[in-house]
C-alpha cells in the first residue's frame, strides 16, 4: 500500500487532533476546587454532552470507554488497511480473550469486563474458543486460543491464561507489523516488547520468582536479549539492574531508580516508557503521508483517556494536585 493512500485520512486526523484536550485543560481541571468544578471544564471539549451525566452519576469510566470505542470505530471505517487499526486495538482483543477464557474456566459471567474495541466481535471470539476454529479469525488468534485451551486442560491453572496470551499478544503484534511492512511500526513493536520485558522482569525479580517462571512470562520479540534478561532477573534485582545499566536502556533505569532506597521502580519504568512512546508519537504526527499519523492519533486519544481518568478519580477522592500531576502521562496536545 502506498503512503499517499492515507492522504485523505491524514487530513481528517489533523482536524480531529484539534479537538484533543490541551495541557491547559488538564492544568485547570487539576487546579479546580472540586470534582464538579473539574468536570465543568469539559463543557469546552468533545465530552461536553456527558458533563451533566457524570456530575450526577460519577460514572466517567463509561464515558471514556465510549469515546475510545467511537474513535476506534471511526478509524476502522476510514483506514485503507484495517490491519493498521487492528495493530493499535490488539491489546483490547487479547484482554477480551482473557475475560472469555476466565468466564469459561470459572463458569461465571464477566461480561461487565468486556471492552467493545477490536477488529473482531466478542461473539466471534467466544465462538472460536468454544469450537476451536473460525472461518473469520486469522490464524494468529486460533493459535493463541488453541494453546490456552490445551494448557488449561493439562494444568487446570487459571494463571496460564494471562501468561500464554501475554506472550502470544507480542508475537501477534509483530506478525501484524511485519505484514504492514512499515519499518517504524516494526521498531515500535520491538521497543514496546522491551518495555514490557523490563517492567515484568523487575516485578518478578522483586517478588522472588525463579528463572523458569521469568522465562515463561517474557517475550522474545524485543531488541533485548531475552536469555540475558532472564538470567540476570533470576539472580535477583541487583543483578537485573546491573545488566540493564549496560543496555541501551541505561538512562531509563537511572531515571526510574528511587533515591530513597536506590532501587528501580517498576511503576516509574511504566510511566517513563509511556512518556517515551508519546514522544515518538509526537514525531509521527508531523508526517504528511503514510500510516503513522493514524497510529499517533489513536495513541493520543488513549493517553487523553488515561489522563482524564487519573484527574477525575483524583478529584473525586480528594487527592492533592501535585500527586495527580505526578501520575499523569505526557500529553499529546500542548
Amino acid at each position: 500500500m502506498k503512503d499517499n493512500d492515507y492522504g485523505s485520512l491524514n487530513v481528517t486526523i489533523r482536524a480531529q487532533e484539534n479537538k484533543l484536550l490541551k495541557q491547559g485543560h488538564f492544568d485547570r481541571m487539576i487546579a479546580a476546587e472540586s470534582y464538579d468544578d473539574a468536570v465543568n471544564i469539559l463543557r469546552e471539549t468533545v465530552y461536553r454532552n456527558d458533563v451533566d451525566d457524570i456530575k450526577e452519576s460519577r460514572d466517567y469510566d463509561l464515558m471514556l470507554t465510549h469515546e475510545l470505542e467511537r474513535v476506534y470505530q471511526e478509524m476502522f471505517t476510514s483506514t485503507p488497511n484495517p490491519e493498521l487499526v487492528e495493530y493499535a486495538a490488539l491489546r483490547y482483543t487479547y484482554h477480551n480473550l482473557k475475560v472469555l477464557f476466565k468466564e469459561e474456566f470459572a463458569d461465571q459471567d464477566f461480561s461487565d469486563l468486556y471492552i467493545n474495541i477490536g477488529r473482531f466481535s466478542i461473539q466471534s471470539l467466544r465462538r472460536a474458543i468454544k469450537e476451536g476454529q473460525s472461518d473469520l479469525l486469522p490464524e494468529e488468534y486460533l493459535q493463541s486460543i488453541s494453546e490456552v485451551k490445551a494448557q488449561l486442560e493439562e494444568s487446570k491453572q487459571a494463571y496460564a491464561i494471562d501468561v500464554i496470551l501475554d506472550r502470544h499478544y507480542f508475537d501477534h503484534l509483530k506478525s501484524l507489523a511485519d505484514r504492514l511492512g512499515i519499518e517504524d511500526i516494526i521498531n515500535l513493536v520491538k521497543q514496546e516488547a522491551d518495555y514490557f520485558n523490563i517492567s515484568t522482569a523487575i516485578r518478578a525479580s522483586k517478588q522472588g520468582h525463579n528463572r523458569n517462571f521469568i522465562d515463561g512470562i517474557l517475550t522474545e520479540v524485543g531488541y533485548l536479549d531475552k536469555e540475558k534478561l532472564v538470567s540476570s532477573a533470576g539472580l535477583g534485582l541487583s543483578e537485573l539492574e546491573r545488566y540493564l545499566r549496560t543496555s541501551s536502556y541505561r538512562s531509563l533505569i537511572e531515571s526510574a531508580t528511587d533515591s530513597d532506597n536506590n532501587e528501580v521502580s517498576a511503576i516509574k519504568v511504566d510511566q517513563l516508557t509511556d512518556d517515551a512512546y508519546m514522544k515518538k508519537m509526537r514525531e509521527a504526527k508531523l508526517q504528511a503521508f503514510g500510516p503513522l499519523p493514524t497510529i499517533a492519533y489513536i495513541h493520543a486519544k488513549e493517553v487523553e483517556v488515561t489522563n482524564l481518568r487519573l484527574v477525575l478519580a483524583g478529584k473525586e477522592n480528594g487527592i492533592d494536585a501535585d500527586t495527580i500531576r505526578e501520575r499523569m502521562r505526557l500529553n499529546y496536545g500542548q
